[in-house]
C-alpha cells in the first residue's frame, strides 16, 4: 500500500507542532502535543519515544521539560519519520495477491503502481518539517 498508517500520521503531526515552536526552543510534551494535535495521549506518548530512539527528538524530564526537534526543521525528512514506523520500500502490494508480480508475468498495474511508490518516496524525500514552520 502507498500511504502511511495511523502511527507515522500522529508522527508527522506530532514533529510538526515542534517544528512550529522550534525557534522558540520551546520543549512540548506528550499531553501538550496530544492537545494541540487532538491524538490520544498515550498514543503520542508512544510515537515519542520511538521517535527519541530514532534520534529524531530529544526529551527531558521535569519542570521545563519536554520534546525537542534533534535537529532543524529543515534537516528533518518526512522519510525518516515515516520508515521509523512504516517499511516504505517495501509498499507495493499487488492486487492480484502475494508474489503474484514476482513469480508471473506482472500484473495490468504493475508498472503504474511502482511509479506511485517511487513518487510517493521521492515526494516524503524532498518534503521536511521545515514545511511547518511559519516565517
Amino acid at each position: 500500500m502507498i500511504g502511511y498508517g495511523k502511527m507515522s500520521g500522529c508522527a508527522v503531526s506530532a514533529l510538526s507542532a515542534l517544528a512550529e515552536c522550534h525557534t522558540d526552543a520551546t520543549a512540548l510534551s506528550s499531553t501538550e502535543i496530544a492537545k494541540l494535535r487532538n491524538y490520544p495521549k498515550m498514543t503520542v506518548a508512544k510515537v515519542m519515544t520511538l521517535l527519541s530512539q530514532a534520534g529524531l527528538v530529544t526529551g527531558s524530564r521535569g519542570p521545563g521539560g519536554g520534546y525537542r526537534l534533534a535537529r532543524s526543521p529543515d534537516k528533518i525528512q518526512l522519510i525518516e519519520v515515516v520508515r521509523v514506523f512504516e517499511s516504505v520500500d517495501d509498499s507495493l502490494r499487488c492486487p492480484f495477491g502475494p508474489n503474484y508480480c514476482g513469480e508471473n508475468p506482472p500484473c495490468p498495474l504493475h508498472h503504474r503502481l511502482v511509479a506511485l511508490r517511487e513518487q510517493y518516496l521521492q515526494e516524503l524525500a524532498n518534503c521536511t518539517l521545515a514545511l511547518f514552520v511559519t516565517s
